[in-house]
């Protein structure tokens, strides 16, 4: 299977986990397939999945719309999973005529109302303030679809000796668990959940303008 048809296979595959959140057949099958796939996607093959030109993916990329990672071999590329998200969020927008485009103007509406109005933490150092509030913003909007998502992740770097075991099973637990642990733990402000985060599965959920925002907030806490 080529990876263009890779990538198409697991937007559809997302969209029915996220119909079918208990289902762990579902689960498991999306699990080896970002396996598979890789943790990132070329520029060249993510333009070309979303329809659109390189040059038009860069210039988003450049305006803070579209992550990107440095890989091992120095390439710029996009994570898979906000491959997945854009396409996703695409498809909601395929009536316009530049769809892509659409999509972003959307979500970063959408983040904008979302961001919360500040955060405060003195003595915190700015990485700490930044995580805390990340996942204080990520807890304002957790779904079925978004802890289905998480639960995969979490899934691939087990098998990817991505994390340590001990604080895998404990984000199992808390993702397979009430929604109100959960939320109380992405919320809490002392030691232990702080040493949690470091080993966060939710990377990736919030888009990339209001992660800069949050960024850009905690630093100015901790000055």
């Amino acid at each position: 299977m080529d990876r263009d048809q890779l990538v198409r296979d697991l937007v559809r595959l997302r969209r029915a986990h996220r119909r079918h959140p208990a289902d762990e057949d579902l689960a498991a099958v999306r699990a080896d397939l970002e396996l598979a796939a890789g943790p990132t996607v070329g520029r060249a093959a993510s333009a070309r999945s979303l329809g659109v030109s390189q040059t038009a993916l860069d210039r988003w990329i450049a305006e803070g719309d579209v992550p990107v990672v440095l890989t091992p071999r120095g390439r710029r590329e996009v994570p898979l999973t906000a491959l997945l998200d854009l396409l996703d969020a695409v498809e909601a927008h395929r009536a316009e005529r530049r769809p892509l485009a659409a999509a972003l103007r959307a979500r970063r509406a959408n983040e904008v109302a979302r961001r919360p109005a500040t955060t405060r933490g003195r003595g915190h150092r700015a990485a700490e303030l930044h995580g805390l509030a990340y996942h204080r913003a990520v807890a304002a909007q957790l779904d079925d679809a978004t802890v289905a998502d998480v639960r995969v992740r979490l899934q691939g770097w087990r098998d990817a000796g991505r994390i340590h075991p001990r604080y895998a099973d404990e984000w199992e637990r808390l993702l397979t668990g009430p929604r109100s642990q959960l939320a109380a733990i992405l919320r809490a402000d002392d030691e232990h959940a702080a040493a949690l985060r470091q080993s966060s599965p939710f990377a990736g959920v919030l888009g990339e303008h209001e992660r800069r925002a949050l960024l850009g907030v905690a630093g100015d806490a901790a000055a």
